[in-house]
């Protein structure tokens, strides 16, 4: 009997591991960076740099481009992680993550506490307990540990949910804000920085990853 309560409280402990992983606001930041783009590594400069291979063939509408044609084609590039962590937005559904989490954190390790205690006073009863008894006992408290496994996988989906939530949210209000810019200011591409694995020397791109997070300041006013 003794052996089965430890054998349920090391499920417990590892469920309580596992929720733990989405009790970081701070995640949102990391979601929408690869939101969508899946890139393996953001590059080593500041700029994306050129590298020695060749570069792909040019789709048809920009074959036969003189090299100067190339040079007048405004192109920029932004860090979304650093947008979302820098935006009222970002800070905003950061702070919701937060707070979220740290409710549902509290109310499992509530639950948690009280198998613990549970367990306590059923092993300083065994002694005293029939076969009968013992078997009551661990029907109950196996009852209570499905409870408990329940209430953390309700917790994990509910946090998942709103991590879905809020960085849909944050990336359509920042694709948006990156429309509006680029069109203001004549860009021709405004790209995510980590999804840049070649650019050729002759087009000068520039991070507007500052720019970009003052747009989503002021079109996201702090609350």
């Amino acid at each position: 009997m003794l052996i089965a309560l430890q054998s349920l409280l090391h499920s417990k402990d590892n469920n309580m591991n596992r929720f733990a992983t989405l009790l970081v606001g701070s995640a949102l930041t990391a979601l929408i960076a690869n939101y969508a783009f899946a890139a393996d590594a953001a590059p080593e400069a500041s700029q994306p740099a050129a590298t020695s291979q060749p570069a792909p063939a040019a789709p048809p509408a920009a074959q036969g481009l003189p090299a100067a044609g190339m040079k007048d084609i405004k192109v920029g590039y932004i860090s979304m992680a650093k947008v979302a962590s820098g935006s009222p937005g970002g800070k905003a559904a950061a702070a919701t993550l937060k707070a979220r989490s740290e409710k549902l954190r509290d109310k499992i390790e509530a639950k948690q506490k009280q198998l613990e205690k549970q367990k306590a006073a059923i092993e300083a009863k065994l002694g005293t307990m029939s076969a009968k008894e013992r078997a009551a006992k661990g029907t109950e408290f196996q009852k209570k540990m499905e409870e408990y496994q329940k209430l953390v996988r309700s917790s994990e989906a509910e946090m998942q949910e709103l991590q879905d939530k809020l960085t849909t949210e944050i990336y359509k209000d920042m694709k948006k804000a990156a429309a509006d810019y680029a069109k203001s200011n004549g860009y021709a591409l405004l790209i995510e920085e980590k999804a840049v694995l070649y650019l050729d020397d002759s087009i000068n791109a520039k991070d507007l990853t500052e720019e970009m997070t003052e747009l989503m300041s002021k079109k996201q006013p702090a609350k």
